[in-house]
């Protein structure tokens, strides 16, 4: 082609990367990237607040998408960016600014929330040049460059990967929410529940879309559910079949949980039972196999805990099935917990963690692979209990590949906040590499796994600025220009 066409699914000008042969010719150089143009023309949104009510900045419209590529520019640590200058953009670009502020530089560039054309509006994609003899030989042979040229003759993979769902831009799709991506926030807790994961919950009630205050949702609003999963014993802890009705009856009895069992939250949150056997009989690439490695499911970057052998105990008299009149039980109530012994010490027998000399590390160990079994299973986003929510997450909803990350300046990834889309390749290279090394999902050995196969790009480790803004400062990085002030005086 004389001119390379337009790509309307890329970034502004100033975020494209060009190429070494664009970069050689000053014609070329204004030409742009050597990409053909495909998917949806991205509409960058300039959200501003509107007065009166200046503390109470708008929401991004549903169907917004966040520009990870422009957020790694201002926010990542490789490039010496500062967590203090990353978060004015995110406050700028996200609306949450007045614009009564003297800033750095020009603002128009911190746009990084976008939305999707329809698909209406899309270019007819250029047409290929018909294939070399060289190019057809090399397909015809399998060479380990014939995927350069056509897709469609790749060799077929070792394993039976799913292809990847097309994302649809939001005003393409029928409803709101879009079913091949849920909008499921998971979280999971061992032992009574308390006020860490109030907190958690709390924070997703007052920062997310729900429309509860609303007297019928609004239909172009797609809202998130908070999924938060209970294993009310040990980490292995012995199933048995009254364990529904004994989490129920703990949770409307608790002062921490109880106010989340009322209806008017029952579209929004649900409260689950975590069986280890039922969810690793979920994921088809574990559940012919998992069995005969039972002993070693609680593995941390390889260090293995051995599960003691269970002892016997006197058979009890079956318990009630019956709920809280809020929460009717399933006919098919399974799942976890005997009471454990407390004059054991035992790790195994460890509840929850109330204090230092009895925590539980192998809920711990269990919550690392929890995470990839929840959202492979259900698609969504996993959250850490201590997780507290400070805004919407609709853009990043928007955004539908997979993402964890940054483990403060390593180059690893953390995975307290985890996005996976359900039933993908991704997901199960991540199972068969993880059940060949005995079930280990801790994060820095995914961040192994993803490296050594090359598929850093499938797994997005976003800046650590995002999520846990404080990591780096308290690790003794940029002490020079915090992203808070610090605290000069504290009194008790």
């Amino acid at each position: 082609m004389a001119v390379q066409p337009f790509n309307p699914a890329l970034p502004p000008l100033k975020y494209q990367r060009s190429s070494p042969l664009a970069e050689s010719t000053s014609a070329a150089r204004h030409q742009g990237p050597s990409t053909i143009g495909v998917g949806s023309r991205r509409e960058y949104l300039n959200i501003t607040v509107q007065g009166p009510n200046l503390a109470y900045p708008p929401r991004v419209p549903p169907g917004s998408v966040a520009d990870l590529d422009m957020l790694y520019e201002h926010c990542t640590f490789d490039t010496n960016k500062y967590v203090r200058d990353c978060l004015e953009v995110l406050r700028v670009g996200g609306g949450l600014d007045n614009g009564r502020h003297a800033r750095r530089g020009n603002t128009e560039h911190w746009n990084y929330i976008f939305k999707e054309a329809p698909k209406y509006t899309r270019e007819p994609p250029p047409k290929r040049k018909p294939l070399t003899i060289k190019q057809k030989k090399l397909i015809k042979q399998g060479g380990s460059d014939a995927g350069l040229w056509s897709r469609d003759t790749l060799e077929a993979p070792l394993t039976n990967l799913s292809k990847p769902i097309p994302p649809k831009p939001h005003a393409d799709l029928r409803t709101a929410c879009d079913p091949d991506y849920p909008r499921i926030f998971h979280m999971f807790w061992a032992g009574p529940f308390n006020d860490k994961p109030y907190v958690a919950i709390l924070s997703f009630l007052f920062t997310q879309n729900l429309g509860l205050h609303l007297d019928k949702p609004d239909s172009k609003v797609c809202r998130p559910q908070f999924w938060m999963w209970i294993n009310p014993g040990p980490a292995a802890a012995v199933p048995n079949p009254s364990a529904v009705g004994d989490m129920f009856r703990d949770l409307a009895a608790n002062p921490w949980a109880s106010p989340f069992l009322h209806p008017r939250f029952k579209d929004v949150i649900q409260f689950k039972m975590w069986n280890t056997t039922e969810q690793l009989d979920s994921i088809p690439e574990l559940k012919d196999e998992w069995r005969a490695w039972k002993d070693n499911l609680f593995n941390s970057g390889g260090e293995k805990f051995k599960v003691a052998p269970e002892k016997e105990k006197k058979p009890e008299p079956p318990k009630s099935q019956s709920g809280s009149a809020l929460n009717p039980l399933p006919a098919n109530a399974t799942a976890t917990a005997q009471e454990p012994d407390p004059t054991s010490d035992e790790m195994v027998n460890r509840l929850g963690s109330a204090s230092a000399d009895s925590y539980d590390k192998l809920s711990v160990v269990l919550s690392d692979m929890v995470r990839f079994v929840l959202c492979h299973r259900y698609g969504g986003i996993y959250l850490d209990a201590d997780t507290v929510l400070l805004r919407d997450w609709e853009e990043l909803w928007g955004w539908k590949g997979a993402f964890a990350y940054r483990w403060s300046f390593h180059q690893a990834y953390n995975t307290a906040v985890l996005k996976l889309n359900k039933r993908s390749a991704l997901g199960t290279f991540l199972f068969r590499t993880a059940f060949r090394k005995q079930f280990d999902f801790h994060p820095m050995v995914i961040s192994k796994y993803t490296r050594h196969a090359f598929l850093d790009n499938l797994l997005i480790r976003l800046p650590d600025a995002l999520f846990d803004p404080a990591w780096l400062n308290w690790e003794g990085y940029q002490r020079e220009k915090p992203p808070f002030p610090y605290f000069t005086k504290c009194v008790m």
